[in-house]
């Protein structure tokens, strides 16, 4: 009886332990086998795009759908695909700017509620089925119209790399303009 105790809790937790580590497959799968190009945010509210270089978008889809069965996936289409996994959306996308390359974007629940457009993603999933995996209220976020990597330049940071701020002498400020009225008559009230 004991030993046969011992087996079945061990058994439970090996399966259990399967189970937390199959929740990454996918994403591990694409870190391994394909280059990272950019990382915007941290933390929970992360995204990881990664190029797959001559392939085309299907193919890299169903490789990572082969690898890990996502809770969804969208309809089969050159240009863009999106595969749903509990913790994290996987956009792949045609490299706008190299049309022979395939972009993936591996993001977490909480960069997709801050940053996508919820309308964007209903085109291609069920709004239904985004509200049961991203939360009912999620589309109320305020969103920046985000709809994918390089389609916005302002998420589009060139391989990790970043814009530095205009060049100022030390010890000044920039020179700023006084507000004038229309015609120089009347008040200019500053809060």
């Amino acid at each position: 009886m004991r030993r046969l105790t011992k087996t079945i809790a061990l058994t439970l937790a090996l399966t259990v332990f399967a189970v937390g580590c199959g929740m990454e497959n996918s994403a591990n799968f694409i870190k391994q086998k394909y280059s990272l190009e950019d990382v915007q945010g941290s933390g929970d509210t992360q995204q990881k795009v990664y190029r797959a270089k001559g392939e085309s978008v299907p193919d890299v889809a169903n490789q990572i759908a082969a690898e890990q069965k996502p809770d969804e996936i969208s309809a089969q289409s050159n240009e863009r695909m999106f595969l749903v996994y509990r913790d994290y959306l996987i956009h792949v996308q045609q490299d706008p700017e190299q049309a022979s390359d395939t972009l993936i974007e591996v993001d977490t629940k909480q960069f997709v509620r801050q940053n996508y457009d919820p309308s964007f993603l209903n085109g291609f999933l069920a709004a239904s089925l985004l509200s049961n995996i991203f939360g009912s209220g999620w589309h109320n976020y305020p969103t920046r119209g985000y709809n994918g990597y390089g389609q916005n330049p302002y998420y589009r940071s060139g391989g990790g790399g970043y814009s530095t701020p205009p060049r100022v002498n030390p010890g000044t400020t920039p020179a700023r303009q006084v507000p004038k009225s229309r015609g120089g008559k009347g008040r200019v009230i500053r809060r």
